[in-house]
């Protein structure tokens, strides 16, 4: 276990979840600019828009599973992120793709991509991802946006990674499955201690 927190440690998980935001440097899918510097607009526009650290590293990292599967690329990112993020950013993460798809569907040849969104109209959640949508991921795909390095967002990257996995991020009590895994944590050290070990 001793070997395995080390391995694991909220400061690794960073350098490896940042390391698969950098694979993304290059990636053109069609758009003005690539993947890396699409998720650095993101967060650029979240953080300038006074949003919560929280919301501006999901903001960075919401696509990082884009060229992996796009049907559920934000699963992807929703599942590394999980443990540390709240049920509203978990929540946009995995819907964002079908939010994304209503704002282009010119560019789509999706018949009824309105009733596809419309059918979560009543989650609590809704407006939050089409705010998300139309206020930081669709608006960044702009080549003369100044957008802020990567080394901006680290410290924040770090610090989301380093909160206690469930409890700090208010998921705790959104299943049961959070509280079976949350319960498994207790047999790792807390995130700080790890960094010393």
């Amino acid at each position: 276990m001793k070997v395995f927190n080390q391995v694991a440690s909220a400061a690794k998980n960073t350098e490896r979840v940042l390391e698969l935001f950098k694979a993304q440097q290059g990636l053109n899918i069609g758009f003005p600019v690539d993947c890396y510097t699409h998720g650095l607009q993101s967060a650029t526009r979240a953080l300038r828009d006074g949003r919560d650290e929280e919301t501006v590293v999901v903001a960075l990292l919401h696509d990082i599973g884009e060229c992996w599967s796009s049907i559920n690329h934000g699963e992807i990112a929703a599942s590394i992120l999980r443990p540390y993020i709240g049920p509203e950013n978990y929540w946009i993460l995995m819907h964002h793709e079908i939010f994304q798809a209503y704002i282009y569907q010119g560019g789509f040849e999706l018949k009824d991509i309105d009733a596809l969104r419309n059918q979560f109209k009543d989650s609590p959640y809704f407006d939050a991802c089409h705010q998300f949508c139309y206020k930081y991921d669709a608006p960044s795909f702009d080549p003369d946006y100044e957008t802020l390095p990567l080394e901006h967002f680290v410290p924040m990257v770090h610090r989301i990674f380093n909160r206690k996995p469930y409890e700090t991020s208010g998921c705790l009590n959104d299943s049961l499955l959070n509280r079976a895994k949350a319960g498994m944590a207790e047999a790792y050290p807390p995130p700080g201690e790890v960094e010393s070990a």
